[in-house]
């Protein structure tokens, strides 16, 4: 992954050390990771490391979208450490979008050093915060993603909008209820990719997978798909589900694990073969 969390407990700070590229989902990984670290320990003061970044694609309006919604740590004095451009800007309008909406602003400082020096921290000693398997999990899936673009030539600009637009009429039918509930067509697994990706689209048939009972090896495109609340992915030699998406209502936690794309849980009983990655099984 392309941050690190590390908790200095005597001072109760939680520092993010960001390094290498920052996206977009870098963002939310770190977001949804910080979340589960308050479920399990309670708030803490924050400081923000974005010293090792070598490169940033962002989109400003992330970046003001992201100001706007509830702070992770709560009241707590939380520090930016920025020593470069265009982290520097990047954060100011951060903090100064979180100024006017919030009514708060986190602290932008320089170094590392000054961040402990507005925290009263001496002698800071951080600890690795263990890697909980859903952020395990959620990280495999960017990579995936990641390796997915890095392999495939760029689809057209009207394309993935178009795939987009499809992505959110599907959503919005599969978490409709009750009697008056319209018929879905299935949510397949590219539908989901494709949603994620920015750059590039791939299809079923680009996605293969090994039966766990029958060890027959086809892509995605072959199997049988039953559509519902659940789309599900069965082997059409044996049976064997291998693959269930799962739309997830916003604000609830998914109660199996697996890899949360968007707003679905994608849970894998064998590894899918893709352009450029692999996606570990996530069902034992």
């Amino acid at each position: 992954m392309v941050f690190q969390l590390l908790h200095d407990a005597r001072h109760n700070v939680l520092l993010t050390r960001f390094s290498g590229a920052y996206v977009a989902t870098d963002i939310s990984l770190r977001d949804k990771a910080v979340g589960r670290f308050v479920a399990r320990h309670g708030l803490a003061r924050g400081i923000m490391d974005y010293s090792a970044v070598e490169a940033v694609d962002i989109p400003i309006e992330v970046v003001v979208e992201r100001s706007s919604k509830p702070g992770l740590l709560r009241g707590q004095a939380r520090v930016i450490v920025a020593p470069r451009e265009p982290l520097w800007a990047m954060n100011r309008i951060f903090a100064a979008h979180r100024l006017f909406r919030q009514g708060e602003e986190p602290l932008l400082v320089r170094t590392i050093e000054e961040a402990y020096q507005a925290l009263s921290m001496i002698d800071p000693v951080f600890e690795p915060v263990a890697v909980d398997p859903v952020s395990r999990l959620e990280g495999v899936a960017h990579d995936v993603l990641a390796g997915i673009e890095s392999s495939r030539g760029a689809s057209d600009a009207e394309e993935r909008e178009r795939l987009r637009r499809k992505m959110v009429r599907m959503l919005d039918t599969v978490l409709e209820r009750g009697p008056g509930a319209r018929k879905v067509n299935a949510i397949t697994l590219s539908d989901v990719l494709n949603a994620m990706l920015s750059r590039v689209t791939v299809s079923d048939s680009d996605l293969t997978t090994t039966c766990a009972t029958c060890n027959s090896r086809l892509p995605l495109s072959h199997y049988t798909i039953s559509a519902g609340r659940e789309t599900t992915y069965a082997c059409p030699a044996c049976g064997q589900v291998m693959v269930v998406l799962a739309a997830v209502d916003e604000g609830t936690e998914p109660v199996l694990p697996g890899y949360e794309m968007g707003r679905f849980i994608v849970r894998t009983a064998g590894d899918i073969e893709c352009p450029g990655g692999m996606l570990p099984k996530c069902e034992p």
